[in-house]
């Protein structure tokens, strides 16, 4: 489940390979994929999951999008871009890494 919170649009690629040998894949190329965090949080494409998308959770920390609408997000979406994501019962924090500035309050 991607965490709760202000991410940032750290870079852009027009496919990339995903592995994650904790829930057990390798090696899945993506198509229209934008990095939010260090810890391994895009949103991207995967058409296999269009069927669950927007009704049941079936990532691993990313935010699936069908292929058509990772591209249009992929085209306006710019390095730096804040991202909102919420619902998650984990919210983002500073061990998620060097982008957390939208997570701290700004009287900190």
């Amino acid at each position: 489940m991607t965490n709760s919170g202000t991410h940032v649009v750290m870079s852009k690629h027009e496919s990339y390979s995903m592995s994650n040998p904790k829930y057990d894949y390798f090696d899945v190329v993506v198509p229209w994929a934008v990095r939010i965090s260090n810890n391994g949080e895009f949103v991207h494409g995967y058409g296999p999951s269009v069927w669950a998308q927007g009704s049941q959770n079936v990532s691993h920390g990313c935010v699936n999008l069908s292929p058509s609408n990772a591209k249009t997000y992929f085209d306006s979406a710019l390095v730096g871009d804040p991202v909102e994501i919420s619902g998650s019962n984990k919210q983002l924090d500073a061990a998620d890494g060097d982008y957390y500035d939208w997570a701290v309050p700004w009287d900190q």
